[in-house]
């Protein structure tokens, strides 16, 4: 065989190995690719699967849900009772809510009650011992009652005219003013019955001290407590030594109503103290504080 031949041969044989070795890499090359599309696909699988059963179960928890949910309705249901009177339905709402402060403040009486409950103690009028210069005669009075209901007493509307100045509830002031006064200098003859909040009978006293020496700086001013005709703190002052004098005493009482401490001022000229004076004396005697 010429050498030709030989290297053609050759060449022929080793072009048929490289053929041989590309063919066995495109294989291997298949191969690995087809492993690697399964294993796409399987992953592919595996999460079309865990979506599938995600939806599953929220299918399932939206519909038990909602079945659920009209019977708790029905259970809710407020009640209806039938009225025996006409035949018709009333609702009635069951809650387990505290009542609001507006439910409980129905608990407190009205006025209407309370007057109703004054009234079987205390009638709306009576007579009340009047003692004067010896002498003691029945005189017709009228309860006076001011609108924070903290205290009662009676006074003659014949003689004296009753009115009332509330601002606010608490701050209560009662009037009993003589309707003939004299005039000319005198002063004005008359009680006033007032309440102060948030502070002691003591404090009161205190207070009312600084304020009558205030008014009547040269006069003897006297404090005493007395039992008649109130259990209370008096402070007493005269202006001077006239007829048309005025004379202050001042009575604070020791039991509150509440938190509010009763302060009555009672204003004379000297020469109406036997008169005015006894009058006032009293009323001062039915005075009572309310619970």
């Amino acid at each position: 065989m010429e050498k030709w031949e030989q290297d053609l041969k050759k060449v022929t044989t080793e072009q048929h190995d490289l053929d041989d070795v590309w063919m066995s890499i495109e294989q291997e090359l298949k191969k690995d690719q087809q492993k690697m599309r399964r294993r796409s696909l399987m992953k592919r699988t595996w999460m079309a699967s865990i979506a599938a059963l995600v939806l599953v179960i929220a299918a399932v928890l939206f519909f038990s849900q909602n079945t659920q949910a009209p019977e708790q309705a029905i259970d809710e249901q407020p009640e209806e009772q039938t009225n025996g009177n006409n035949g018709t339905t009333d609702e009635v709402e069951e809650t387990d809510e505290e009542p609001s402060n507006e439910e409980s403040s129905n608990d407190e009486p009205t006025t209407e009650e309370r007057i109703a409950e004054i009234n079987q103690t205390h009638p709306e009028e009576k007579n009340v011992p009047l003692e004067i210069e010896g002498t003691t005669e029945q005189i017709p009075m009228v309860r006076v009652i001011p609108g924070n209901f903290a205290y009662l007493l009676y006074a003659d509307e014949v003689r004296y005219d009753i009115s009332f100045d509330q601002t606010e509830l608490d701050d209560t002031a009662t009037f009993i003013t003589a309707r003939d006064q004299v005039g000319n200098g005198y002063p004005e003859v008359g009680l006033r019955i007032e309440t102060v909040a948030d502070k002691q009978p003591t404090q009161v006293a205190s207070e009312q001290a600084n304020i009558l020496q205030q008014r009547f700086p040269d006069a003897e001013l006297i404090s005493d407590i007395v039992t008649d005709p109130l259990d209370a703190y008096t402070l007493h002052a005269r202006a001077g030594n006239e007829p048309s004098s005025e004379v202050v005493t001042i009575y604070i009482l020791k039991e509150q109503y509440e938190n509010l401490t009763i302060v009555i001022t009672q204003t004379v000229f000297l020469e109406a103290q036997e008169g005015h004076g006894a009058r006032f004396h009293a009323m001062l005697k039915t005075f009572e504080v309310l619970e």
